[in-house]
């Protein structure tokens, strides 16, 4: 059965409304987990423990989201050819939302443990976050340029810098969490911490895959 363009057309851009919805959310998930570093600096448990329950609660949102977008997309997709990179995209963004709350609770872990981060390595973690709040920023931009693939194939390029300088502090922060090891009782999950949003970074970048390759596929 074939269906028109304008079918096709209107459902691919609510599912790209929905997309920008649910990056939206994790622009905001992103932002309370950076914010909660700042607070755990300042060793205040409360504020810390507020702002975890805060990126748990969008991350819930998050998921919520995408599984309303799948059940909509269920219905659409015969009408979409490209429905396996999109199915990609919907559930490697809900395990980006996932990653970043469970480095959020590791770091909530250490600061109930009444430990104050190391200055270097707060400021390795620090950075990452930063980047990745880049990251998703730009796969924001990315979805709502779907339809030009030039500026889609520019901001991939960039998605692969960002992705890159992450991976170099993931490695700086990881040699800094095996040095204090012995000596301070939140290296292992610091260290777990850093995994995550390394992961994160790295779903980030298949994202920004997928979706140049849906780009090129219009």
């Amino acid at each position: 059965m074939s269906y028109s363009s304008a079918e096709v057309s209107l459902a691919e851009s609510n599912i790209v409304e929905q997309l920008m919805g649910i990056y939206r959310l994790m622009s905001d998930e992103m932002r309370e987990l950076n914010t909660m570093i700042r607070e755990t600096d300042l060793t205040q448990s409360l504020l810390v423990e507020k702002r975890y329950d805060k990126v748990r609660k969008l991350k819930n949102d998050i998921e919520t989201a995408s599984m309303s977008l799948m059940e909509y997309f269920i219905k659409v997709s015969e009408y979409i050819s490209s429905r396996e990179l999109y199915v990609m995209v919907i559930d490697e963004t809900m395990r980006i939302a996932e990653d970043l709350e469970a480095a959020a609770y590791r770091i909530f872990l250490v600061n109930k443990l009444g430990s104050k981060i190391p200055d270097k390595i707060y400021v390795i973690i620090s950075e990452v976050s930063k980047k990745i709040m880049s990251l998703i920023d730009l796969l924001s931009d990315m979805i709502r340029n779907v339809d030009n693939n030039k500026v889609i194939k520019e901001m991939f390029s960039e998605a692969v810098k960002i992705e890159d300088s992450i991976d170099e502090l993931y490695r700086e922060g990881g040699l800094e969490c095996l040095k204090i090891s012995g000596d301070f009782v939140g290296a292992s999950i610091l260290k777990e911490a850093l995994d995550k949003l390394e992961d994160s970074a790295d779903i980030a970048k298949r994202v920004a895959t997928y979706i140049w390759f849906l780009s090129s596929f219009k």
